[in-house]
């Protein structure tokens, strides 16, 4: 067998075999416990726990750890994360926590990691990175501490009383419909195109136009379901880190939904129907579409016609400005666009209400 690590060693059938002191016979001779499966880190890190547990009288005494933060990391993202969220999800945890956490902390032991040295963490962060950002990655950071706490891994998280960046609201960026017509103008002459006009009369998400299929639409009820999303996540194979494309259900029980479909809309899919080899309908040939192609495609048109300061997203919010400026109420607007909550759709649109405050504050000297 070949020895990998401390009292850990690769067996012929492929298995890790790790070996602790489980106790001593009447004569003395050690006896011994064994823990076996098929990846390292997960025989390294139950042994770690089985070999101390010994050492404690009581489960509520703290285990000794010999582990640092990137070994700790490393096992609750397999065993903890990995098995209960989606593959982008688990792509997302990874990335934030090796590019911003574990590259430069990751080597201080697990139970020596201080409070101070998660502060430092959070002043070097914000030198480079938005607060929403800063504040993404602390999250994962607690939750992943947080578990080390109800193993007896660690007494307290040392995220916690630390103060973080306040997060500015996002000013949302929506074409004027003097922008929006002269947009809808220059891409009608091209059916390549056709992805920017579902985003500007659905609302759809970038990844929710390339997961959109055919048997998705409802021609006889004129509705459009969001039923998965398509993006391309952070992935590992032997050859080292790359890039795939993933087709997953909707981030949230509210992503997925039914968007109703104008006359004007409808007659555009059923034209487009027509010369379809796909089951998609955003297709390169018989595959989806991939959202970085459909943002490349945004952003050969905006450059043409002068609007560089708008993503492929700020279609999205143009829809929603034009349903408020039709005078649709918060909760339907919110509905269609897929938010978990109102307070979600307020916070992103609170300064396209300006007309209406306008309106309204008017409206009082005739009072």
């Amino acid at each position: 067998m070949s020895r990998r690590g401390e009292n850990i060693y690769k067996r012929k059938d492929g298995r890790w075999e790790g070996r602790y002191i489980k106790g001593r016979q009447q004569n003395g001779k050690i006896h011994y416990g064994y823990i076996y499966g098929y990846k390292y880190s997960e025989v390294k890190h139950q042994l770690i726990l089985m070999k101390y547990e010994k050492q404690t009288n009581s489960s509520k005494n703290l285990l000794p750890y010999e582990g640092n933060l990137l070994d700790w990391t490393t096992y609750w993202l397999e065993t903890f994360v990995r098995p209960k969220v989606k593959s982008s999800t688990y792509a997302s945890y990874k990335n934030k926590m090796d590019v911003h956490v574990l590259s430069r902390i990751g080597s201080i032991k697990l139970q020596k990691l201080k409070q101070s040295d998660i502060d430092s963490l959070l002043q070097e962060m914000d030198l480079t990175l938005k607060a929403s950002s800063i504040r993404s990655i602390f999250s994962v950071l607690k939750n992943c501490l947080g578990k080390a706490i109800s193993l007896n891994l660690l007494v307290e998280n040392p995220c916690m009383g630390l103060e973080l960046p306040k997060a500015r609201r996002k000013t949302v960026k929506a074409l004027s419909i003097k922008d929006q017509a002269k947009l809808v103008k220059e891409i009608n002459r091209n059916q390549k195109f056709f992805s920017i006009i579902l985003a500007l009369q659905t609302g759809l998400r970038i990844g929710e136009i390339c997961g959109l299929k055919w048997e998705d639409i409802d021609f006889e009820n004129n509705t459009l379901g969001v039923n998965r999303t398509v993006l391309r996540i952070q992935s590992e194979d032997k050859a080292g880190r790359k890039t795939e494309i993933v087709e997953i259900t909707p981030k949230s029980e509210n992503s997925q939904r039914k968007i109703p479909i104008a006359k004007s809309l409808k007659k555009n899919l059923l034209e487009l129907q027509k010369v379809s080899t796909s089951d998609y309908v955003i297709s390169n040939k018989h595959k989806a579409l991939e959202p970085r192609t459909i943002a490349y495609r945004f952003q050969i048109i905006r450059k043409k016609i002068g609007l560089e300061n708008f993503s492929f997203h700020s279609l999205r919010h143009t829809f929603a400005t034009r349903c408020l400026e039709a005078g649709g109420n918060i909760a339907t607007i919110s509905s269609l666009l897929g938010h978990s909550s109102t307070k979600m759709t307020l916070d992103c649109y609170t300064n396209s209400f300006f007309t209406e405050e306008r309106q309204l504050v008017e409206k009082l000297e005739f009072i």
